[in-house]
């Protein structure tokens, strides 16, 4: 894999091989900044033969109170469309990470196609180890790294990623709440 820099990433951009909307900024030379758009609590008991897991309520960022004992879900403002020649790993930043706020539980690897039927969002898996508050969507909490694979995918990757997330737009058990 090679570590694409932002000279690499405008080039695949322009060339239409990646899709960053809106389009990146960059923290440095090889990090893009990822944005909080949307956030949620997972509420109630998780189900996993259930058809979405569990239920989720909307927290509106400036209120947000993150406890210690919950689970959140946050949605990117970023929409991102990988070519079948990239890959894309996700960091927490380490100055937040310090602080016991993480973003990423398990999944920190952007397959190869990714958004690629239509561009997507990256969910973010949100715990925090002591009482959290002050939330703010200009704010950069977690960045992608971009690569160029060595073996890229062969077959054209259809999964359609905005519909995986379907208890973001069908189980709200609220439109926001104050903490």
């Amino acid at each position: 894999m090679h570590l694409c820099n932002k000279r690499e990433i405008d080039e695949l951009m322009a060339a239409g091989s990646l899709e960053i909307h809106p389009a990146g900024h960059f923290l440095d030379e090889h990090r893009v900044a990822l944005h909080l758009h949307e956030l949620y609590e997972v509420v109630g008991d998780v189900d996993l033969r259930a058809p979405h897991g569990t239920a989720v309520e909307r927290i509106a960022l400036p209120d947000a109170r993150l406890s210690p004992e919950s689970f959140y879900l946050g949605v990117t403002r970023e929409r991102l469309s990988l070519g079948l020649g990239l890959a894309a790993s996700l960091h927490t930043r380490s100055r937040y990470a310090r602080l016991g706020l993480e973003t990423l539980q398990s999944s920190n690897f952007v397959v190869p196609g990714f958004g690629n039927v239509k561009p997507a969002p990256i969910v973010f898996e949100i715990t925090v180890r002591r009482p959290t508050r002050g939330l703010d969507s200009e704010e950069v909490y977690c960045f992608l790294n971009v690569y160029r694979i060595a073996f890229p995918r062969t077959a054209p990757n259809t999964k359609d990623y905005t519909s995986r997330f379907p208890m973001l737009r069908r189980h709200r058990v609220g439109g926001g709440r104050q903490s």
